[in-house]
């Protein structure tokens, strides 16, 4: 096998997002093998509400730091150099669960905490980690409630919990825009995370910062993109959504089943989009985990429909410089989809994943479901 993609840029990627942090153990515990115990931060802890503290700096006297967690996954972080920034920058988006379930990830700064009874421990790589010895860098819950969010809020919440998919683009007099639909099997979906906008659909993924404005105007920065290159009328449809972004929309949001968004320029070209609910939006936070993939499907009795064949799977787990630790898990059948994830035969991957747990009550359907979020690696397998 020969790998064939990724390299520096899974360093960049993992960091922060593996590992098992430490959800309180103090030091010096015996490493005596105990059965199990199923309890972790994440399902027997009251984790969601506001912790404070200031957290060490290396040229200052320190950062004041308040951080949100709310139960369905989402964060807010404050933070304020004491010596120089006279207000605080504030920081949106989605955390993670790690693997064991006693830390998170924040998905927009990478930071990462170990979460404890009523108190938060930040994680730093060159720092220790032990709770009692470092109490500069622990944070404590201030308040177990979260407040009920503002308009602006509400609207900007409705729209992380949906992808929107872009079902028709038209210009001031109401005549389809082509150049934004070049691949009706293939639509723009846009998605909103924190203070980033992602559409993906035409050539190449379109990343750039958003804010909305408390009048309901969805302003866009200047977009990257990655660097594909497609043919002519997929590209063209990339600067074409990218341009119309960039101008100020207004947005106009119908909630229904499913929801629609519609977008106005200055000039009233419009974009009517439809949301799909997120994973998160339906199931919580999530926890990430790593899972290689077998070049060749097994098969399987699937207990939900019978003789198949499955995709054969193995936990890997990486630390925080993206480097693997531990042996990987025993090969199994994986009896659940890996949504957003295509297989190909003969193609092995190592894939990052966003693990959630289906409520009891949705009887019928597997209790774990599987997005793709990365594919850290792949390689070419000769039969």
């Amino acid at each position: 096998m020969k790998p064939y993609v990724l390299g520096s840029l899974v360093m960049a990627l993992l960091a922060g997002c593996a590992g098992t942090m430490d959800g309180g153990a103090p030091a010096g515990s015996s490493d005596k093998k105990m059965a199990p115990d199923m309890h972790t931060s994440q399902n027997s802890l009251d984790w969601a509400g506001a912790y404070e503290g200031v957290l060490p700096c290396a040229d200052c006297p320190g950062i004041k730091t308040r951080l949100t967690l709310k139960p369905d996954g989402r964060y807010e972080l404050s933070t304020q150099y004491l010596d120089r920034q006279p207000a605080p920058t504030v920081e949106t988006g989605k955390f993670f669960w790690n693997a064991g379930g006693n830390g998170i990830t924040l998905e927009g700064s990478g930071q990462r905490f170990a979460v404890g009874e009523g108190r938060l421990l930040a994680l730093y790589r060159d720092a220790p980690t032990d709770w009692s010895r470092s109490p500069n860098q622990v944070l404590k819950r201030v308040s177990g409630t979260v407040p009920a969010p503002t308009a602006a809020a509400a609207l900007l919440q409705t729209l992380e919990d949906h992808r929107w998919t872009l079902a028709s683009a038209a210009d001031a007099q109401g005549q389809r825009i082509g150049a934004l639909l070049p691949n009706v099997t293939r639509p723009f979906v846009l998605s909103f995370s924190g203070s980033r906008l992602q559409a993906q659909g035409g050539c190449n993924q379109l990343t750039g910062s958003f804010q909305i404005s408390p009048e309901g105007v969805l302003s866009v920065g200047r977009m990257a993109s990655t660097m594909m290159a497609c043919e002519a009328p997929l590209m063209q449809a990339d600067k074409a959504l990218s341009d119309m972004l960039t101008k100020g929309m207004k947005v106009e949001l119908s909630k229904g089943t499913p929801p629609t968004l519609r977008l106005l320029d200055p000039s009233k070209a419009s974009l009517t989009l439809t949301g799909q609910a997120t994973p998160e939006a339906l199931y919580g936070p999530a926890t990430r985990m790593f899972m290689e993939v077998a070049a060749q499907r097994v098969a399987c009795k699937n207990p939900l429909n019978g003789e198949t064949l499955c995709l054969q799977v193995r936990e890997r787990r990486f630390d925080e410089k993206g480097l693997v630790v531990g042996v990987p898990g025993e090969w199994r059948p994986l009896y659940e989809s890996i949504e957003e994830y295509q297989h190909t035969p003969g193609v092995s991957n190592v894939l990052r994943l966003k693990k959630f747990q289906r409520p009891a009550t949705q009887t019928g359907t597997p209790a774990t479901v599987y997005v793709l979020d990365l594919v850290v690696e792949s390689a070419t397998v000769k039969p």
